[in-house]
């Protein structure tokens, strides 16, 4: 293990999938009032439950006060459910008995009440429920009583049809310190056949505030508050602040775009909404911005957001790597990305790092299966812009040493409304990333796309555009020749719910890594250049230094399970052709942008020399160089000639 990596420890599957909501990222000022966490019960925090079956009497009356006994209750990470089979399945199984109702129970500190002005309740829930805040009802939906009997029968509601209940009138039932949130749970038969339960309690915000689109001198800032608000953003470069921004403007999505930052500089910030003369105001949260050169540490995964153990896990590792920034490979949420679920399958889940670290998000095909196809990525997400449509469709930016380049490339099929961004020979998306990595200085080059160009899993026979040509083998046939001309060393992508590593294709790395929760594929046939398969739940943290990337695959237990090394270039190769009598044909592996030197000497022990001024050197434009020589021109005039290459600086 590299001294580099924080390896989440598993204590247990509760304690460790809830590290992700146990890291202190926001920071308090000497001598000022610690402002309410947002997240007062977020998704995947534990919660005490008891089942009431028909064979088992049910809690006493008093189960909603925040004084009542639950030590003897089971205990469970939110969501919940009785369902086993997917996609149903959440973080906690309630079992299969002969359910009549489900009873829950969860614990959270406020500190200062008078700090919450708004009080949503977001839930996902089938079929009915009562909610209480310290004894005192909330909020119910499908269900009647005061109490409603524990062997009511609630009006069906379906899953993934997730609400998000204002219950800010409620906010006087806050008390200093230990806060208990208390929800009857109810099916829509009897005895039930389903129940599910994934609940939040938010103060002020329902969403972030999120770090999003950082780069070395800008960042923007996004929040949600349940009813419209001022846009107000305090910033600097201590937490004495010092500068804000102000938008008078009334909203419910707030962005704002600090723009002025000083490049590997540790900014402090805060956001302020108001609205009906009350003001919510976030506690101090911190992040880094971008570096214009230098080393830099990241995280990849993909194919996570399904709200089970799994992805709760995954996300804990992730939360403790110490990473400067995270990469998505695509498939955000499941089944597909729709504003119903899009917080509480992948913003509530990543919520606390969001706050410090920036995400860059690809889209995956589930991410474009909603009837209105890409709207809730465009509109919940900020990443950066591209030059040929304007849009964030596919995008570039810049880390460190590295440029990191993110493709539309959900699937080769074609979704409505997006053909002008889809990816094919002589496509707009295709012609932009040539120019774009024909462009950068950046000593490394990643690209980041949710399909895989080369895969062992049942991925392998995809044929989205129906053509008759598995869609792998076609990006390989695009991509590849692209990366390989441009210096692009390593490819990431998702799409195969695995760990994949191949061999590199003309210098050119890929893995797949497509772990992140949902569920696990296996291995159906080999590529020829997989060097290692591994189907587990995992991220990947990559550590980029000098003239070498190091990739650790970590399972979602903390454990380190594979390692790889990947050289900046290759070093070359020399092949020699006499062409006719006298010419001499040297080619070799290149590094486009590395300057070369072919040397020559009469005996292979040397002395080598090489002409500063002649076609000896010359700085490569792609993956292979080659030059010809003409013996008759070389000194000595031997009837053998030796030669050899070295690498220069760039």
């Amino acid at each position: 293990m590299q001294p580099w990596i924080r390896r989440c420890r598993w204590v247990s599957p509760l304690i460790a999938a809830f590290l992700s909501h146990a890291i202190l990222i926001s920071f308090v000022a000497p001598g000022t009032a610690r402002a309410v966490d947002p997240q007062l019960c977020p998704v995947g925090m534990p919660w005490r439950f008891r089942i009431v079956a028909q064979d088992s009497p049910p809690p006493a009356a008093e189960w909603i006060n925040p004084t009542f006994d639950d030590s003897d209750w089971s205990t469970g990470l939110s969501g919940f459910s009785t369902y086993i089979i997917e996609p149903s399945i959440e973080a906690t199984y309630l079992g299969r008995p002969a359910l009549t109702s489900a009873c829950f129970r969860a614990r959270f500190d406020v500190p200062d009440p008078s700090e919450v002005q708004w009080l949503v309740l977001r839930v996902d829930y089938v079929s009915g429920f009562v909610a209480y805040l310290n004894g005192r009802e909330i909020a119910r939906r499908g269900v009647t009583g005061a109490p409603p009997p524990f062997d009511a029968v609630a009006t069906p509601h379906a899953r993934q049809a997730t609400e998000e209940l204002d219950v800010s009138v409620h906010k006087d039932a806050l008390v200093p310190g230990t806060n208990v949130l208390a929800i009857q749970l109810h099916g829509w038969s009897l005895p039930t056949t389903g129940l599910v339960l994934v609940p939040e309690l938010c103060a002020n915000f329902t969403r972030g505030p999120l770090l999003q689109n950082a780069s070395a001198h800008s960042a923007d800032i996004l929040w949600r508050t349940p009813i419209p608000a001022t846009t107000v953003v305090e910033y600097g470069e201590t937490p004495e602040l010092g500068r804000s921004l102000i938008d008078a403007t009334l909203t419910t999505n707030h962005a704002a775009t600090l723009g002025d930052l000083l490049p590997d500089t540790q900014v402090f910030y805060r956001v302020r909404s108001t609205a009906d003369a009350s003001e919510a105001v976030s506690p101090i949260y911190r992040f880094r911005s971008l570096r214009l050169g230098g080393d830099i540490t990241f995280a990849v995964f993909g194919d996570s957001g399904s709200g089970w153990l799994s992805q709760l896990q995954v996300a804990s590792c992730v939360a403790t790597s110490g990473v400067d920034l995270v990469l998505h490979t695509g498939d955000i949420t499941y089944p597909t990305l729709n504003r119903s679920i899009v917080d509480t399958r992948c913003l509530s889940i990543y919520a606390r790092q969001m706050r410090s670290t920036p995400f860059f998000f690809t889209p995956g095909n589930h991410d474009l299966y909603a009837h209105d196809t890409l709207a809730t990525y465009l509109e919940t997400f900020r990443m950066p812009t591209n030059s040929a449509t304007g849009t964030m469709h596919f995008y570039s930016f810049d880390h460190g040493d590295a440029h990191f380049v993110s493709l539309f490339v959900p699937s080769l099929a074609d979704f409505t409304g997006q053909e002008p961004y889809a990816i094919q020979p002589g496509s707009a998306q295709l012609r932009w990333l040539t120019n774009d990595l024909a462009s950068t200085t950046r000593p490394w080059r990643i690209l980041l796309l949710h399909c895989p160009v080369f895969d062992s899993t049942l991925h392998y026979l995809d044929d989205f555009n129906n053509n008759g040509t598995p869609d792998p083998l076609e990006l390989r046939e695009w991509l590849l020749p692209v990366a390989a001309q441009f210096g692009v060393q390593v490819i990431f992508s998702g799409h195969a719910h695995c760990y994949e590593r191949f061999a590199p294709s003309n210098g050119v790395h890929c893995i797949v890594t497509g772990g992140g929760g949902y569920s696990l594929y296996g291995l159906v046939r080999r590529e020829e250049l997989s060097q290692r398969f591994e189907a587990r739940f995992h991220h990947l943290v990559v550590r980029l230094s000098g003239e070498s990337l190091e990739v650790h695959a970590v399972d979602r237990y903390g454990t380190l399970f594979d390692t790889a090394t990947i050289p900046r270039f290759i070093a070359p190769i020399l092949r020699a052709t006499l062409v006719g009598g006298t010419t001499v044909r040297l080619a070799w592996n290149a590094m486009p942008g590395v300057c070369y030197q072919v040397e020559t000497a009469e005996a292979p022990t040397g002395p080598f020399a090489g002409l500063e001024d002649s076609p000896l050197l010359l700085v490569a434009t792609n993956r292979e160089a080659v030059i010809e020589v003409d013996r008759n021109t070389l000194p000595g005039q031997p009837k053998v000639h030796f030669f050899r290459v070295r690498s220069l600086s760039p």
